[in-house]
């Protein structure tokens, strides 16, 4: 075995089974091991790969993680999700840190600012505080958050650049939905997760209730930290905009859920750190218009991958101004050139050289 790839946790399936499909594809199997995290939130889960191996989520995980960290020549965790095992794994034998590499997922490196400043979250922060500044390598496509990783923790670990997850491959025109009616469908957010500031853009949006529109809410991913956050939503956006709002509260298949954003015609993210970022890059190769914050590392990253898009944290009086068929079509051809499968294969091949 040369590459261990740990999941802490498992509640992001959307990531973890396509990623797992596609590196057996497209590499030697047997060059690698995937651990997923089996904690609470654990489904009746993934393909047939024989590779996948179950962490169980207790005290026998340390010893089961760390024989498996000795074997091999590097060590990839796919985020860092609040796992006190793996943490503890890696906090107790710190010269396995030279070969591991953090894939940031966000809410991992943006706990830094979230927690509250409780002795329990202190405490429990220790460890990946040395963790993060020790690690031998970062790999996100977001380069502000590597900086941000450096700045908060003091990572000293080598940058790496990959799209890593086939949520952000750019999605074929012959995905694209055909309209049959006048409507504007407007998109706010992707998840249930209060990150999305749902409300804020409702307020905002208040002023177009009698227009022809049909507000689109993903809610199907919650959290279990705000459990009634979903039904806030749903009430405030039915209070507001009334038979015009459609919340989605079931996880759609992959297919079905690309369909329903090639139906969408404006997409607003009002996340105030990065997040969002598969369905962006998404919308954009299917040329919509995309709000998002301009004071978060995601707009940096559109800047300066070449992609027009528009600041959220206005009054949204532009909103429904045509974008350009110039930024449109440069959007649409810069997400299919940059978000390839051959870019992904790419990618990983430095990482697994």
């Amino acid at each position: 075995m040369k590459y261990l790839h740990v999941f802490s946790t498992d509640e992001n399936e959307k990531f973890s089974k396509s990623f797992i499909e596609f590196v057996n594809s497209n590499f030697n199997s047997k060059d690698h091991v995937f651990l997923l995290s089996n904690g609470k939130e654990t489904k009746t889960y993934i393909s047939n790969a024989p590779n996948l191996k179950i962490l169980p989520y207790n005290l026998n995980s340390i010893l089961l993680i760390s024989q498996y960290m000795i074997k091999s020549k590097r060590i990839f965790f796919h985020g860092f999700s609040n796992n006190k095992y793996i943490d503890a794994a890696l906090f107790f034998q710190p010269l396995l840190l030279k070969k591991s590499f953090w894939i940031i997922w966000g809410g991992d490196l943006y706990l830094y600012k979230s927690q509250n400043e409780s002795i329990r979250n202190k405490i429990r922060e220790m460890p990946r505080r040395f963790i993060f500044k020790n690690i031998g390598g970062l790999i996100t496509h977001i380069k502000g958050d590597y900086e941000l990783a450096k700045k908060w923790y003091g990572a000293k670990g080598k940058y790496y650049y990959s799209f890593m997850y086939l949520s952000n491959l750019h999605k074929k025109h012959d995905d694209i939905h055909v309209k049959k009616d006048n409507k504007i469908y407007i998109q706010v957010g992707n998840s249930a997760l209060d990150t999305n500031e749902h409300i804020e853009i409702f307020n905002k949006l208040k002023i177009y209730k009698e227009e022809a529109i049909e507000i689109i809410c993903p809610l199907s991913y919650a959290h279990e930290s705000n459990p009634n956050y979903r039904d806030k939503v749903i009430e405030t956006g039915r209070s507001i905009f009334g038979d015009k709002f459609n919340p989605i509260v079931e996880f759609l298949p992959f297919n079905e859920y690309v369909s329903l954003l090639s139906k969408v015609d404006i997409a607003i993210f009002n996340h105030k750190r990065q997040q969002a970022v598969g369905n962006i890059t998404t919308l954009l190769g299917l040329g919509k218009k995309v709000y998002i914050r301009n004071d978060i590392t995601t707009w940096d990253f559109c800047r300066e991958h070449g992609l027009k898009v528009f600041n959220a944290n206005g009054n949204l009086d532009d909103l429904f101004v045509k974008m350009d068929n110039y930024s449109s079509r440069e959007n649409v051809n810069n997400v299919k050139s940059m978000f390839s499968e051959e870019k992904l294969i790419e990618d990983l091949n430095k990482l697994f050289s």
